[in-house]
């Protein structure tokens, strides 16, 4: 799918390929709305439920980095349409689950078709469009993903509403149709000629690796982090990841080509967008709950305020895009990762007085700053890579994203408890300081309000309040603590994007297609 010699965008193919991007983020966005509905309908409790959404971005991370050497033996656009279609079966699947555990098999199957369909997706955009515009390419996927978080929760919400959570899986179905069709006809297949030879070693020890620490991830604080459990997962995860390095880097056709980190760009680039996935999908995670159980909001009032964040990501990725191919991709990061450093230490300002359109500019901004940040990323660090390892590149993005997901999620959540018992904590040691314990002064209190005339019921109530007032407190310097942290974590991530490329970019080595705008050598069209 190399572009034509002429510098033209096939823009058909390009639409294809997008409309299975749009699908899969409609399946991601109404999930989320429908989860309560089906823990309900199927019986489930929130430990059981969780395994819904997180064994689908476990199986999708564990795929994702294998599509370079599957897109080697069946082409791109075979790759991309055998990931529609087990999404699509996957997803009729659950649409009919009879059980909470047939639901969470079919979400697998859906994460299996995601894991392959993304980073493939990006590597076709990649080829059809020109060098100078491949910034855009990039960023139109992400655009394309912005569509389901605009449009999903409202398409969700009436679905649930008025017919059944389960028409939540069929609505994405003829959009994932007519992607299959239109890739089909518009989308030429381009096989290379290279080795059969499964990797059936680097297969085994890299799902040992990635699911062993995923799982690791997603339950430590559940489970406690000191548990044998646990602890025995990261000891897995670290022996298979010692031998995936040593078996990846000694045969001829690794399924993952780590050597890859040996381009600077590339390897700074996959830290860039670690560290700002960390930070992203950490905050993201818990702004829902800081709206909600903080701040006091209604949940239609967050959903309102959640509403335009898909509309912001997918326009900025847009804009970023463009940018990127005028002056290089490192302005539009540095713009975003200064953003995001701004909005985290304005999040710590915070509290229960903030007016609500203030709560809503920092909500719409998060992801303006992600959008310019996210697709820049990638475009820096695929563009010095080989014609041939683009698609190799953008599933370890996809690995290194995954992972970073997991990681950001459970280190949120585990350092605003442990942040909130902290300042609990502090409150009943100054307290002791004013030379009264905490319960003393709680006492004290209780005894003062029945002098006054209050009621034995009236002065619970009123140590009651106060005793939900500084948990709340508490809460609060938590979420402070966790914002400030991640504002420092944004200034970190700044320094390696100094290492990525500017404005000039060299042309990809090993790259024929790029002067001739045929394949490369080594390979032929279907």
């Amino acid at each position: 799918n190399a572009p034509p010699p002429n510098g033209d965008v096939r823009w058909g193919a390009v639409i294809s390929v997008l409309l299975g991007m749009v699908a899969f983020a409609f399946s991601v966005s109404t999930l989320s709305i429908a989860i309560p509905v089906i823990m309900s309908d199927l019986s489930a409790d929130v430990d059981s439920i969780q395994w819904v959404v997180s064994g689908f971005d476990i199986i999708q991370t564990v795929v994702t980095p294998t599509v370079g050497w599957l897109g080697g033996i069946l082409g791109n656009r075979n790759l991309f349409l055998t990931g529609i279609s087990i999404s699509l079966v996957g997803a009729s699947l659950a649409g009919v689950s009879w059980n909470l555990e047939s639901l969470i098999v079919f979400q697998l199957l859906q994460g299996i078709g995601a894991g392959l369909m993304q980073p493939t997706l990006i590597a076709i955009l990649y080829g059809l469009f020109p060098p100078h515009r491949r910034g855009l390419a990039v960023a139109l996927s992400m655009t394309a993903f912005g569509f389901g978080p605009t449009l999903g929760p409202i398409v969700a919400g009436y679905l649930i509403e008025y017919v059944s959570w389960r028409a939540t899986f069929y609505v994405q179905m003829p959009i994932v149709i007519a992607s299959f069709i239109l890739t089909l006809m518009t989308v030429p297949n381009v096989i290379e000629s290279r080795s059969r030879h499964i990797d059936v070693a680097g297969l085994i020890t890299m799902s040992a690796f990635l699911i062993s620490l995923l799982l690791a991830l997603t339950q430590g604080r559940r489970e406690e982090w000191t548990s044998p459990y646990i602890l025995g997962l990261f000891a897995i995860s670290g022996i298979s990841f010692v031998l995936f390095v040593v078996i990846e880097l000694s045969i001829a056709n690794p399924v993952v080509d780590l050597r890859l980190y040996r381009h600077i760009p590339f390897t700074m680039g996959s830290l860039v967008a670690l560290l700002n996935t960390i930070v992203f999908r950490g905050a993201g995670f818990l702004m829902g709950v800081f709206v909600q159980q903080t701040l006091k909001y209604t949940p239609i009032q967050a959903g309102y305020m959640t509403a335009p964040s898909g509309f912001a990501f997918g326009l900025m990725s847009y804009l970023a895009g463009k940018l990127s191919d005028r002056t290089g991709p490192k302005l539009p990061i540095v713009i975003g990762m200064s953003l995001f450093i701004w909005l985290f230490f304005w999040y710590a300002d915070m509290d229960r007085w903030t007016p609500m359109f203030i709560v809503l500019q920092v909500m719409v901004l998060r992801p303006f700053a992600f959008g310019l940040t996210n697709s820049p990323t990638n475009f820096a660090a695929l563009q010095t890579l080989p014609e041939s390892s683009v698609r190799m590149g953008s599933g370890l993005f996809g690995l290194m994203r995954g992972v970073a997901s997991a990681f950001g999620v459970a280190m949120g959540a585990t350092i605003l408890e442990r942040q909130r018992q902290v300042h609990m904590l502090e409150f009943a040691v100054h307290a002791g300081e004013a030379g009264h314990s905490l319960g003393d002064t709680l006492g004290g209190l209780q005894s003062r309000a029945a002098e006054l005339g209050a009621g034995p019921a009236s002065a619970s109530l009123s140590l009651a309040m106060l005793g939900r007032y500084m948990r709340e407190e508490a809460v609060f310097a938590a979420y402070r603590d966790l914002f400030i942290i991640g504002g420092l974590l944004s200034v970190a991530t700044l320094i390696p994007v100094f290492w990525l490329p500017g404005r000039k970019r060299p042309a990809p080595l090993g790259s024929d297609s790029e002067t001739t705008g045929k394949p490369a050598s080594g390979t032929k069209r279907q």
